[in-house]
């Protein structure tokens, strides 16, 4: 483990457990994110999230929320497919412009235009809705970031709850975890 004040077996909410002055409220902030009112739905943020993970080679967030995108009823391995074709053809028209900006957000954010946010409009998308693409492509490399750095990993055992947890309580229920932490 990297940090010594963590066990060699850590989870994100120990590492949060840590700081709860900062990661309560950013927490809270995740659940208005991943869960508050938009026309992107829970599940298609949480695709976005798992999307964004498997671009930065994150295998904690991609793995974690994967199995979220599958509690919602997703193909698991879509992220990954995603990933690996830029077309973008395993997912609905309109959505492709979406996740083409978060792409761009995630590999080289100081290349988009005002073409990106065109391609989204035309889509059908209007601002609130880019703007959450945004927000979720921008809280996981945040989250992809922090846990590769502290080499945080998910065993089978956290997996296993992970999906259903997440598409039935949200993200505040790991605030219980990290206060128990």
């Amino acid at each position: 483990m990297r940090l010594k004040s963590l066990p060699p077996d850590a989870k994100v909410y120990e590492v949060f457990a840590s700081r709860p002055e900062t990661f309560v409220p950013f927490t809270e902030a995740c659940e208005k994110f991943m869960r508050g009112p938009s026309s992107l739905s829970a599940s298609e943020r949480e695709l976005i999230g798992t999307y964004v993970s498997a671009l930065n080679a994150c295998p904690y967030c991609h793995d974690v929320h994967n199995e979220a995108v599958k509690a919602y009823g997703i193909d698991g391995e879509l992220a990954k497919q995603l990933r690996d074709d830029p077309e973008l053809k395993a997912i609905d028209a309109k959505l492709r412009p979406l996740f083409a900006l978060v792409r761009k957000t995630t590999e080289a954010a100081y290349k988009v235009t005002d073409a990106d946010f065109d391609a989204a409009r035309a889509a059908g998308w209007d601002d609130e809705a880019i703007k959450d693409a945004v927000f979720v492509a921008c809280l996981f490399n945040f989250m992809n970031r922090l846990v590769s750095t502290f080499g945080i990993e998910a065993d089978d055992a956290y997996l296993a709850g992970a999906g259903e947890r997440i598409k039935d309580q949200g993200y505040s229920a790991s605030l219980e975890q990290f206060s128990n932490a």
